[in-house]
């Protein structure tokens, strides 16, 4: 009975370091993207962002995306997902405004959601 308890409660250690480390690793990834967000934003803003740049940044988003979809609320991830995809006709026309536009409300959201991550009272009720 002793070592059954043992077992599990080693087995919850390795369940929350890991939950941790998780976190740790999504939220720094999220600050990242979110850097490459505002790049890209004041590339907009000098209207020298190229459609090959904007996907370098969409796919950043993808990668990011598949690690995270576990642990975040989908329909965040799927605003994003939503902004990314109507940027992407707006890099192919050139209109930068819209382009622009969008990202700022990507940027907004990539602050907001590593925080959705964290476990937290107010998350819980």
């Amino acid at each position: 009975m002793t070592r059954n308890i043992i077992i599990a409660a080693v087995v919850l250690v390795v369940v929350i370091a890991c939950g941790v480390v998780e976190v740790g690793v999504l939220t720094k990834q999220y600050g990242k993207l979110y850097e490459q967000c505002n790049v890209a934003i004041e590339q907009c803003a000098q209207k020298t962002l190229s459609v090959e740049q904007y996907n370098e940044l969409r796919d950043s988003w993808v990668e990011l995306r598949e690690q995270s979809e576990l642990l975040l609320p989908h329909v965040d991830v799927y605003e994003i997902n939503l902004r990314f995809a109507e940027g992407q006709a707006y890099a192919e026309q050139g209109d930068y405004k819209q382009l622009q536009a969008q990202l700022e409300v990507v940027a907004e959201l990539l602050q907001y959601v590593p925080h959705l991550m964290k476990p937290s009272l107010s998350h819980i009720v």
